[in-house]
C-alpha cells in the first residue's frame, strides 16, 4: 500500500460504517448488544467528567420557557424525580394549563414571569429564586422561539429576536448562574440548554432559527470544556420532532421587534419535516387532511412503538431523557436517533475534505505526532462514556 493510501486510511481511522448497519436509524440502532462498537477507536484520553449531580431529590431547578412543550416536560420530569422546580415564561398566559400537570398548591412548584432577552433582569430573578427555594442547582435554558425567516430575506428584527431568545438567553443564563454555582464548590450543579436538530443539521427553510441554534450548541460545547474540572456538569439537549407550542412564537414577539406588514406575503404552512414549528424539533402536530387536502384512507393500526419512538415525541418523554442525561452528565442528549444519518453525512463531508491530496512529509508528520489536534479530550471521553453506559433505566422508555 503506498503512502498516500496510508494517509487516507489513517485519517479515516476505521470510521466507515458498513451499509448493513448504517441504514435509516444509523449504525447504533441496528447493532446487536454483543457486536463491536462501530466508528473510530481513540487512544485513552482518561475518564470524562464525573456526574456532579447523583440525585435530583431536593435540587432547585429553574426551567426557562417552562410553561408548555419541552420545557414543561422537563419541569415535570424534574419534579417527578424530587426537585423543586421554577417554571419561567415571558408572560402568565399559560400557567393555568401548565400547573394542571402538578399537584394542586404543591410547595415544590413555582412560576416566574421572565423575558430571557432582558439581560438586566437575570440577576434579580436569580435572587428571587434563592429567597424562595435556595440557590439554583439545575439551570435549564429552554426558552426558544421559532422563525420561518431565511438568512437573506429575514429582517434585522428577525435576527435580533431569534438570536436574542435562542442564543443570548442561554448566554445570560450561564453568565448569571455559573458564578453562583461555582461559589458552592461542594454542591453538584448542572446546566442544560435546549437547541435543536437544526443546531447540527441545516437544510430546512429556517435559516435564522438554525443559526441561533448552531450558536447555542457551540456555546454549550465550549462551556463543557471550560467547566469540566468544576462542580458543574453541562448537557446540550438536541430534540427532534416534539409536541410543543413553538409554532405560536410570533404571538410572543416584542412589539419593537415586529416586522412591518407585507401586503404580498403568502400564508405559510408548517412545512415539510416539521410538526407545526421550525426545524425538526418544533411544534404541535397538524391534523390529517388540514388545509383542504383530501384525507388519506385510514391505515391499518400499527403496533404501539412506545413513547420513545412516537413522533412527535411527548415533552415528558424528552424530560425524562434530560433527567437521565443530568444524572449521567451526558455531553449531548439526543432524543431522536433517526437523525444519526444526517449527522454521519455531515461528519463524513468534513472528514473526506481532510483527506490528504499528497503524502504527509516526514517533518510535518513529526510535528503532528507531537501536538494534539484533538484540542480537548472531552469528545473522545464522551465516546467512551456513552459506550460504557449504553444501557439506561429510564421510566417509560
Amino acid at each position: 500500500m503506498d503512502e498516500q493510501k496510508m494517509n487516507r486510511r489513517q485519517v479515516l481511522g476505521g470510521v466507515a460504517v458498513t451499509a448493513s448497519t448504517a441504514g435509516l436509524l444509523g449504525a447504533g440502532a441496528a447493532q446487536a448488544a454483543d457486536a463491536p462498537e462501530p466508528g473510530p477507536r481513540f487512544s485513552d484520553q482518561g475518564a470524562s467528567q464525573a456526574p456532579p449531580i447523583k440525585d435530583i431529590k431536593d435540587k432547585v431547578a429553574y426551567v426557562t420557557g417552562g410553561s408548555s412543550g419541552i420545557g414543561l416536560g422537563i419541569a415535570q420530569a424534574l419534579h417527578e424525580a424530587g426537585a423543586k422546580v421554577i417554571l419561567g415564561n415571558i408572560d402568565d398566559r399559560q400557567w393555568a394549563d401548565a400547573l394542571k400537570k402538578f399537584p394542586a398548591n404543591d410547595p415544590r412548584v413555582a412560576t416566574m414571569v421572565h423575558n430571557v432577552m432582558e439581560r438586566d433582569t437575570w440577576e434579580a430573578r436569580a435572587d428571587e429564586i434563592e429567597k424562595k427555594f435556595g440557590p439554583v442547582d439545575i439551570l435549564v435554558n429552554n426558552a426558544g422561539v421559532g422563525l420561518n425567516q431565511g438568512i437573506v430575506n429575514g429582517s434585522y428584527n428577525d435576527w435580533d429576536w431569534g438570536m436574542g431568545v435562542n442564543f443570548w438567553g442561554p448566554v445570560y443564563g450561564c453568565k448569571t448562574f455559573v458564578p453562583r454555582m461555582r461559589a458552592r464548590p461542594n454542591s453538584g450543579c448542572h446546566i442544560v440548554t435546549t437547541t435543536s436538530t437544526s443546531g447540527v443539521l441545516v437544510g430546512l427553510d429556517v435559516g435564522i432559527y438554525a443559526v441561533s441554534k448552531i450558536a447555542a450548541t457551540g456555546l454549550m460545547e465550549q462551556l463543557r470544556n471550560d467547566l469540566r474540572a468544576t462542580n458543574i456538569g453541562t448537557s446540550t439537549l438536541i430534540p427532534g420532532r416534539t409536541t410543543s407550542n413553538i409554532g405560536q412564537s410570533e404571538s410572543h414577539r416584542p412589539e419593537d421587534l415586529r416586522n412591518a406588514p407585507n401586503p404580498n406575503a403568502q400564508p405559510r404552512g408548517a412545512g415539510p419535516g416539521r410538526a407545526g414549528g421550525p426545524g425538526p424539533g418544533g411544534g404541535a402536530p397538524r391534523a390529517a387532511g388540514a388545509g383542504g387536502a383530501r384525507a388519506a384512507a385510514p391505515a391499518a393500526p400499527a403496533a404501539d412503538p412506545g413513547p420513545f419512538w412516537a413522533r412527535p415525541q411527548d415533552g415528558l418523554t424528552v424530560g425524562r431523557l434530560v433527567v437521565n442525561g443530568i444524572l449521567n452528565n451526558d455531553l449531548f442528549i439526543f432524543p431522536a436517533p433517526e437523525y444519526r444519518q444526517g449527522v454521519e453525512a455531515r461528519s463524513y463531508a468534513m472528514i473526506e475534505s481532510m483527506v490528504a491530496f499528497t503524502p504527509v512529509p516526514p517533518g510535518v508528520q513529526a510535528g503532528i505526532d507531537r501536538y494534539s489536534y484533538l484540542f480537548t479530550p472531552m469528545y473522545t471521553q464522551e465516546v467512551a462514556h456513552r459506550r460504557a453506559t449504553r444501557k439506561r433505566d429510564i421510566k417509560g422508555i
